[in-house]
């Protein structure tokens, strides 16, 4: 398959055409995680470069700033399609039992889009920050995590 049609078969996308119909959903969300500085964002702007055939540019802010942090704090959605977003989940550090949570609550679509996502170095605030965000279950997202690591 050549890459123009490949890009034509994204773009027309739909999950209403699916052999077996939507089952019920409405997007696909590709829910992007990893390690802080491993290319989610810089996916992200490839993605839409490819996609689009536009002049590459920065649409995911990405990389890491003077003092070694990364640039994104918050979960950002990019719709692709009408059918596929896709969604820049904060980086990770350790992998620590509580960066685990954190990542199970970006995945699971615990945490807000596009607001600031705080790590929690203990239960209890983990726990107070998802009640705090107050968001209904979305069941009619696909959900494909997607682990980018280089």
């Amino acid at each position: 398959m050549d890459y123009n049609q490949l890009r034509d078969d994204v773009l027309d996308f739909r999950l209403d055409n699916c052999p077996l119909g939507n089952q019920g959903y409405n997007q696909v969300l590709l829910q992007l995680f990893g390690f802080t500085g491993h290319g989610k964002s810089a996916l992200i702007n490839s993605l839409i470069y490819v996609l689009f055939k536009e002049e590459y540019e920065m649409h995911a802010k990405s990389g890491m700033n003077s003092s070694g942090g990364a640039l994104t704090k918050e979960r950002r959605a990019f719709e692709l399609t009408p059918t596929i977003t896709v969604v820049d989940n904060r980086g990770f550090g350790r992998m620590n039992d509580y960066e685990m949570r954190m990542i199970y609550a970006q995945l699971g679509n615990f945490m807000p889009l596009n607001k600031k996502v705080k790590w929690r170095d203990n239960y209890d605030d983990f726990v107070s920050q998802l009640e705090d965000s107050e968001l209904d279950p979305n069941y009619t997202d696909f959900t494909v995590p997607v682990f980018v690591y280089k």
